[in-house]
């Protein structure tokens, strides 16, 4: 005898919900630096035609693992990057991915680490990559740091000097309430508000509750 498993509403609703949001997520900066890398690639292949077709080859890499994230995504496993480099070395790569694509400089710097869980490292990462991509696309900045230190809970602090954000509210944008979610999800907070030097602050608190 056939056996049918219904679903509730509810829970396909946010089923639904998640995978819309790690596609925002996890494939959104990626896309982002792709595009970036072919923009600058392309204004390189008057110039200086060899730098050009060595960014083209990273970027047919960069392709490649994009179709390995929706694969990821299908699946429900950590992302890639992070399951192979750890957290710092993870948002290190992604950093060095728009080094030469954008003006933006981003430096990244982090404190002493315990083991953090999973659940924890998915959440800063997916934040810090969030806010970067929002740097490079609408901050106008020439500096950027990323700022990772433990001290009971990870801090996760994404700050700019670029021409500053709006306070957002609740209901603003699929990437600020993605980030407001995912620190969330972990029992942490979340903020956006203007840095002191007039450009803007993102900040996560992350509790560390167990191990991996």
């Amino acid at each position: 005898m056939r056996r049918e498993f219904i679903v509730p509403a509810d829970a396909a609703d946010e089923a639904r919900r998640r995978v819309l949001r790690d596609l925002h997520d996890g494939l959104g900066p990626s896309l982002v630096a792709i595009a970036l890398g072919l923009r600058a690639a392309r204004h390189l292949a008057v110039h200086d035609p060899g730098s050009a077709a060595l960014l083209l080859a990273r970027l047919e890499e960069e392709a490649h693992t994009a179709v390995n994230e929706i694969r990821r995504l299908a699946s429900g496993a950590c992302p890639a990057a992070l399951a192979r480099l750890g957290l710092v070395d993870a948002v290190r790569a992604h950093v060095a991915s728009l080094a030469d694509r954008h003006p933006v400089r981003v430096d990244v710097r982090c404190g002493d680490m315990p083991e953090l869980p999973v659940s924890v490292q998915v959440a800063a990462y997916r934040i810090i990559c969030e806010a970067l991509t929002n740097v490079v696309r609408h901050a106008g900045a020439r500096h950027c740091s990323v700022r990772l230190r433990f001290d009971g809970c990870l801090r996760v602090e994404v700050v700019d000097d670029g021409v500053g954000a709006a306070v957002p509210a609740q209901g603003d944008g699929v990437g600020l309430n993605s980030m407001r979610e995912r620190a969330h999800e972990v029992g942490g907070t979340w903020r956006m508000e203007l840095s002191a030097d007039g450009g803007t602050l993102v900040v996560a608190d992350l509790p560390v509750v167990g191990g991996v």
